[in-house]
């Protein structure tokens, strides 16, 4: 599917359902040797975190609204990291309506208890490269966790991100170099100790609210919690994801990811539009009837692929990235009005929202279509400029 296929209407549900979803597992094995000073890593991070196969914990997902907690769920999981295979078993007392997920990386079900009931879900995608190696590795150094021959230069760094996305190219919300990353302490997670890392943005930015704060295991720095703060029209929000009864490299078959269907389960395949992937814009526009948008993106980014949707909601996307950062282009044939408090600026003369957070968002309707400009790693006026030059187009 399209990126912001189906857009929300209210601001806050948008920051809130784009961080529902839990960091994607992680995990490495590390020597660590602790000195008067800081501790230091000895370990290559991003190597460590390939070599394993899989982890079992317990999963906590807690959401604040200025210090009040609004949403936690708590799930038993089973993750391979680096892929979308996953097992989850939600503690919920029928207040969610599937209790339980499970993924073998291609399709996913999701069990309703109550109406005995299985839905499945295709998860197919373009194939692309996980950047979360090399970032974990970035972010690690730039702590001063390792020592001199595993930091030979100073890297630019970026954040962990909030949201996992299934092709696996995960962003942190600003690009590189504009972040710094600071030791705190070490500290408790469950019965695990943790070095405790700070993210936090360089100098005056835009997203000056934003804060993340890491607690990587000290033997095989995994996150065992991840924290992340940022102000929203006025709101502090927060999402802390926290791992505990961690068992690394854990013997799991591949029946796991299988799901478990009896002859009284009912399975009901979800409709989802028809995606279609290409190399280029160019080809995209040769096979869609909708005009593709044309857009002027920051010279260091590059398409990496273009999609046509077809189905209910018919649409175009394009999809940029550069080291760092992610810019998401799409338009659909979904449109609704907005509300008076989610009108924040205009684009070619029309009303348009703009949602800032961990991934930022610009939406607005021309004609018979929605138009949608998302950005991981991109500043605020630089997004807006991305939607300014397309403007409203009369096809």
């Amino acid at each position: 599917m399209i990126d912001d296929a189906l857009p929300l209407r209210k601001r806050t549900l948008v920051v809130l359902l784009l961080c529902i979803v839990a960091l994607s597992a992680f995990v490495w094995m590390s020597g660590a040797a602790v000195t008067d000073g800081e501790p230091r890593v000895s370990a290559n991070v991003s190597e460590r975190y390939r070599s394993v196969d899989a982890l079992t914990a317990t999963r906590s997902i807690e959401i604040r609204t200025n210090g009040t907690t609004t949403t936690r769920t708590v799930a038993d999981v089973t993750l391979v990291p680096g892929t979308d295979r996953e097992r989850v078993r939600f503690r919920q007392d029928g207040s969610r309506r599937y209790e339980r997920r499970v993924s073998n990386g291609s399709t996913l079900w999701l069990y309703d208890r109550d109406r005995q009931t299985v839905t499945t879900v295709d998860l197919s995608g373009p194939p692309t490269r996980s950047v979360l190696p090399g970032r974990l590795q970035r972010l690690v150094a730039e702590a001063g966790l390792t020592d001199s021959s595993g930091r030979p230069q100073k890297p630019a760094v970026a954040p962990l991100p909030v949201v996992p996305r299934r092709d696996g190219a995960q962003f942190g919300p600003a690009t590189d170099g504009e972040y710094t990353v600071r030791y705190v302490e070490t500290a408790s997670v469950g019965d695990r100790e943790a070095h405790v890392l700070s993210v936090a943005p360089r100098g005056n930015r835009t997203d000056a609210g934003y804060r993340q704060r890491l607690w990587l295991d000290t033997e095989r720095f995994y996150p065992l919690r991840t924290q992340t703060v940022w102000t929203d029209d006025g709101t502090r929000r927060s999402v802390t994801t926290t791992y505990t009864d961690v068992t690394f490299d854990a013997s799991v078959s591949a029946a796991a990811f299988r799901p478990d269907i009896d002859s009284e389960t009912t399975v009901d395949q979800l409709e989802s539009p028809d995606t279609e992937w290409y190399r280029s814009a160019d080809r995209l526009s040769a096979r869609s009837s909708i005009a593709v948008p044309d857009p002027s993106v920051p010279s260091e980014f590059s398409l990496t692929y273009a999609t046509r949707t077809t189905g209910r909601v018919r649409g175009v996307g394009l999809r940029y990235a550069t080291d760092g950062s992610r810019l998401t282009v799409a338009k659909y044939n979904f449109t609704y009005a907005l509300d008076e408090d989610e009108r924040d600026l205009t684009i070619g003369g029309r009303p348009a929202t703009l949602d800032r957070g961990p991934t930022t968002s610009l939406s607005w309707a021309c004609g018979r279509y929605r138009y949608t400009v998302r950005g991981t790693g991109v500043e605020t006026d630089r997004l807006v400029a991305v939607g300014r030059s397309i403007g409203c187009p009369t096809a």
